[in-house]
């Protein structure tokens, strides 16, 4: 393991000693293990800190200026008396754009959270919304999660480790599937909740949009263990994807809104020239064919091809019922 450079090392110090001072101050007598335990650090690392705090202090540099920590009765019995480090004795606060992030963070774990915690995450938002009174504005945070009764559903699965069906709307085939799935957890990714889990249907691990599972069903099943969730969602998939090119005109381009797009450039005339990432084939098909003439594939032929041949497909399928 290569060693932490000196100065991230020295930052990270400064950070742990504006916490680790007003702490000592309001316990004064502190023993050093109990010190380590409440901060997550080894007893040693605490005691490194604490000669750095002792050359720390107000500017001049005199002993009355400087934080004083007895070190001796430290290495001796184990305990801390700090002194003289009144400039230090509130406890560091958020800057508002960290309570920002903070907020932003609590309202996308609220959206797949169980309706037990909210009173608690709800309490935690308001306090980081009157960090500087007046500077913050609350941001509104908009997530796919679905229906509330779904997540509480799945939440209650994941704790008991049961295994569910979902009745999962599924726009990649353009149907409704019934899969068995043994439920890991929720996550928020790009303003859109997913559930993972285990499909037992397809014997692999899977990622379902929670926006699209219609209902859930218990099966009174024990959910097996699978091992860990592979390091790598669809999600990345979609990130590494093939990009495909297509010219959308105005009235197809929600597209652009409610999928992931690579890039996009507006054209004088008022199409849109937008780059796609495309993990699934079968789901491009059915995205062109949903779009009509609302839009072209740019310099894959093979794509339009195929397109074509679904459309001539279903075309025939509805002349031989009768429906043309």
């Amino acid at each position: 393991m290569s060693p932490v450079p000196a100065k991230a090392a020295a930052a990270e110090q400064v950070g742990r000693l504006l916490l680790l001072i007003p702490y000592l101050q309001a316990h004064p007598g502190a023993r050093l293990a109990d010190v380590a335990r409440e901060f997550g650090l080894p007893p040693d690392q605490v005691r490194r800190d604490l000669s750095v705090a002792f050359l720390c202090g107000l500017p001049g540099g005199l002993p009355g200026d400087l934080i004083d920590v007895d070190l001796d009765l430290v290495d001796d019995e184990g305990v801390i008396y700090l002194t003289n480090a009144a400039v230090l004795a509130r406890p560091v606060t958020l800057t508002p754009d960290e309570a920002m992030g903070l907020i932003v963070a609590l309202q996308a774990v609220r959206e797949v959270a169980a309706g037990s915690l909210h009173p608690v995450i709800d309490s935690l938002l308001a306090k980081l919304a009157a960090v500087g009174p007046g500077a913050l504005e609350t941001p509104a945070l908009s997530v796919a999660a679905g229906a509330p009764a779904t997540r509480d559903r799945l939440l209650r699965a994941i704790s008991q480790a049961e295994r569910v069906e979902l009745v999962y709307d599924g726009l990649a085939r353009g149907k409704t599937s019934r899969p068995l799935v043994d439920p890991v957890r929720l996550f928020v990714a790009d303003g859109v909740a997913y559930l993972s889990g285990w499909s037992v249907t397809r014997q692999g691990w899977r990622t379902y949009r929670l926006d699209r599972i219609a209902d859930v069903r218990a099966t009174g099943e024990v959910a097996a263990a699978h091992g860990p969730e592979p390091a790598h969602t669809w999600l990345d998939t979609l990130a590494q994807a093939p990009p495909v090119r297509l010219i959308v005109h105005p009235g197809a381009q929600w597209i652009t809104e409610y999928y992931p797009v690579a890039g996009q450039v507006r054209l004088p005339n008022g199409d849109l020239d937008v780059t796609l990432p495309v993990a699934d084939p079968a789901w491009l098909r059915w995205l062109l064919l949903r779009l009509g003439p609302g839009v072209a594939v740019v310099g894959a032929p093979a794509v339009t091809a195929d397109a074509a041949h679904a459309a001539q497909a279903a075309l025939a399928a509805y002349a031989y019922a009768g429906l043309e």
